[in-house]
């Protein structure tokens, strides 16, 4: 029965990624810019967004605050990214949050199975606070700030493992998309009114993984592969500043990833 339901789980995997493959081809590099969170304008349209984004599914009240955050967002652990279009409106956002003493939204649902990925070797961090605006949810925004953040976690933090927590509905998606698995069954959310499937991502096999399933070419004639991968400048010695973090995004993101302080 393992056997038969690994086939099926695969050939599920491979369907919604081919429906899904011509969208992340597509993903266009000149519409969209994408940075880091600096002024407190960023900061409260991102925050807007969310919350604007959760109640429109019906997992947040329409009656709640106007931003949306955790108590993570006020940590320096935490990595903000934003993406405005050509004229300045954002569009989309996600955070990056890296473990600390303080811990992991997604400790909240899963407590216990975070706290046995956790090790001397091990470096968690959690992607968190997605949402996009409805007129581009099909339109590459969501896999621009996948790759910001891939780059981000595995190149300046050093991250060896990405949980986050998603609606069930969503987490075959993400499995077969971005190889991240299921850390146990599904919950009731701590805090929102829906849900919540805690995911996991092991880094240290990511590229391996996506290799032979991303060899696509997008419409700068990269493949995705090369965008999340490849093409990597001299890597920094030690995370640091988000100035040396700039330094080892590829260079379709290089060109858009303003760091803290830079005009």
């Amino acid at each position: 029965m393992g056997a038969l339901k690994d086939l099926k789980q695969g050939l599920t995997d491979k369907l919604i990624r081919m429906r899904a493959r011509p969208r992340l081809c597509a993903t266009p590099f000149d519409e969209f810019q994408v940075s880091i969170a600096q002024t407190v304008e960023d900061h409260r349209e991102a925050f807007r967004l969310v919350q604007i984004a959760y109640a429109w599914l019906g997992i947040e009240s329409v009656d709640g605050p106007e931003m949306r955050m955790t108590p993570q967002h006020v940590l320096p652990e935490s990595t903000i990214f934003i993406v405005r279009d050509n004229e300045g409106r954002l569009v989309g956002t996600m955070t990056v949050t890296l473990d600390s003493d303080a811990g992991l939204p997604l400790d909240h649902d899963y407590p216990e199975e975070l706290k046995d990925r956790r090790g001397p070797k091990r470096r968690l961090v959690e992607y968190g606070s997605l949402a996009v605006v409805a007129r581009c949810k099909h339109r590459g925004v969501t896999t621009l700030l996948t790759m910001a953040a891939n780059w981000f976690s595995l190149y300046h933090l050093r991250a060896t493992d990405v949980v986050m927590g998603v609606h069930p509905k969503a987490a075959a998606l993400y499995r077969a998309l971005f190889n991240f698995q299921p850390l146990a069954a599904a919950r009731d959310h701590v805090e929102l009114e829906a849900p919540v499937q805690g995911m996991a991502q092991d880094l240290a096999t990511l590229e391996d993984w996506f290799r032979p399933r991303y060899g696509c070419k997008s419409v700068d004639g990269m493949s995705l592969h090369s965008h999340f991968f490849e093409e990597l400048p001299p890597r920094p010695g030690e995370p640091g500043t988000l100035e040396a973090a700039s330094r080892c995004l590829p260079p379709h993101l290089h060109r858009r990833l303003r760091p803290y302080g830079d005009p």
